[in-house]
């Protein structure tokens, strides 16, 4: 519902603003014989001589755990935000002012008075609540600096196009949005912690109703210690420090002016008091999943964080993607929230097909996607993908597995005829059991071409395994495989409603 909301409203922006776009537009998005953890040369930069690979993070050692779904990275994330001692740094998409984002918000305030410093950054287009909109406002009179916000809905003022004190600014900035999830306490010393992955904040992500699919979602985080996290700190700051700039250059409208004097006024006069409606069910399953034991499996890996910002005209996460693609021998495994692909990922899927690597997809189904329509395009991707199955070359594959499989996630075991687990967000893939992404990219036109992005790329045959076991025995079973005649029918579907909805997402597919 949210990703509707926001989708809505993008929209209606873009009826009156945009420019028009080629479906499926491609660019050319990676070297040949690049590597994803080569030298910088190994990839296409930004064309903007002040960005260029300056964006790029370097390959490092850290030690990795996988959280298995959402319930363990909200434990993970309550336990190691309780021991911060020196910073915090959160960024996420969606920063909800629900039972579980507001056990966090107290947390926050906790930390800020103990005198930590404590750095948010939202994306408040896609946070329209009224009651989310109140928590960060409360957040802000406690001191905590919550970018990407602005009271009473005014952030429109920091996307107002200033030419020459905004040089990289372009006309639809307003579709280019801050989907990263970082999540990092205490980076800048020796027990820093991370955790990064497909989660923002909120009920439906951490797992926190059980009882309801729609508040029990799939999700894929992982923690990280060691060289990798003081890269998160750098792209995490290099964000906050855009957001500040473009408030300077407001001059007179540059908020963080009045906040300084509101938070002098508040200090003296006391703050503002918020009523938060929960529900007291809710609250305890937050409390409980808090307390709950954690079990982390550390392993060494070679690593390395990518940032992707379109607004930089930057692309590097999808470069990883081709490079890790082409790279592969054996096996791919591929679960991602909203599959709508370009050209070249099509192109590099369907060539290591030819290769006979045995490739098994896993996306949302109409019935799970929080947006069906996205699944509904993704569709129409289904026959091209699956045809390769029937070229002769793959045929005399040796590999009984070889060939392109695409599942649908059911939200329930096969067997089962109730839908038990909402829509499944994660953004994860594991090549050859050896080398892992897991990170916030989808593999659709947002994340190639809009929406910034962050990911990890991590080379450990334990951790590979690890990811792979939930692919084959959490996810697939709850997955339903696409057959080529059930794509054929998705190409040009029967139904009038189910074509009406799918026109409708393909005449804005760069905007999904």
């Amino acid at each position: 519902m949210k990703r509707f909301i926001r989708l809505s409203i993008i929209l209606l922006l873009l009826t009156g603003c945009s420019t028009p776009t080629v479906k499926n537009a491609d660019t050319r998005a990676w070297i040949p014989g690049s590597s994803v953890f080569g030298p910088p040369k190994d990839f296409i930069g930004s064309p903007l001589p002040d960005i260029g690979r300056n964006g790029l993070f370097p390959t490092r050692v850290s030690r990795i755990a996988i959280l298995s779904n959402g319930d363990v990275s909200f434990t993970a994330r309550i336990q190691s935000l309780e021991k911060a001692d020196t910073s915090i740094r959160i960024q996420a998409l969606i920063f909800n002012g629900d039972e579980a984002g507001l056990a966090i918000a107290d947390l926050l305030k906790r930390k800020k008075l103990q005198g930590l410093d404590v750095r948010v950054i939202v994306d408040a287009f896609s946070n329209p609540s009224l009651q989310t909109q109140r928590l960060y406002f409360d957040l802000k009179q406690w001191g905590i600096e919550v970018e990407g916000y602005e009271a009473m809905l005014l952030q429109w003022i920091n996307e107002v196009p200033i030419p020459k004190l905004m040089p990289h600014y372009d006309p639809n900035r307003l579709d280019k949005r801050f989907h990263e999830k970082m999540w990092i306490i205490d980076g800048e010393t020796d027990h820093g912690v991370a955790i990064t992955g497909g989660l923002n904040v909120g009920n439906e992500y951490f797992r926190i109703d059980p009882q309801t699919p729609h508040g029990y979602w799939r999700d894929q985080d992982v923690i990280v210690k060691g060289g990798v996290i003081k890269d998160m700190v750098a792209a995490f700051d290099r964000n906050f420090h855009y957001f500040t700039d473009i408030k300077k250059s407001r001059g007179v409208l540059n908020t963080n002016l009045y906040w300084k004097v509101t938070r002098a006024v508040l200090d003296k006069t006391g703050h503002v008091r918020f009523h938060f409606n929960t529900d007291p069910r809710l609250v305890e399953r937050v409390k409980a999943l808090a307390r709950n034991k954690l079990k982390l499996d550390f392993h060494p890996a070679r690593s390395r964080f990518f940032q992707s910002r379109p607004r930089f005209q930057e692309h590097t996460i999808e470069q990883a993607y081709l490079q890790l693609i082409t790279a592969a021998k054996r096996e791919i495994l591929i679960a991602n929230a909203y599959f709508v692909p370009s050209r070249a990922i099509m192109d590099a899927l369907m060539n290591a097909t030819r290769r006979c690597v045995a490739i098994s997809l896993i996306s949302n189904s109409p019935e799970t996607n929080d947006l069906p329509e996205i699944t509904m395009v993704g569709r129409g991707y289904y026959k091209t993908l699956l045809a390769v199955n029937r070229e002769p070359r793959v045929r005399q594959c040796r590999h009984r597995r070889a060939g392109l499989h695409i599942h649908e996630w059911l939200g329930r075991l096969r067997n089962e005829s109730t839908q038990r687990e909402g829509t499944m967000h994660s953004k994860y893939a594991v090549f050859d059991r050896r080398t892992s992404l897991v990170g916030s990219y989808n593999l659709d036109p947002r994340s190639a071409r809009l929406n910034s992005e962050s990911a990890l790329v991590f080379e450990s045959p334990i951790l590979a395994r690890q990811l792979a076991d939930l692919f084959e025995y959490n996810d697939l079973p709850r997955s339903d495989p696409v057959t080529l005649d059930e794509a054929e029918y998705f190409t040009h579907p029967d139904e009038i409603i189910y074509r009406l909805r799918k026109s409708f997402g393909e005449l804005f597919e760069q905007q999904l």
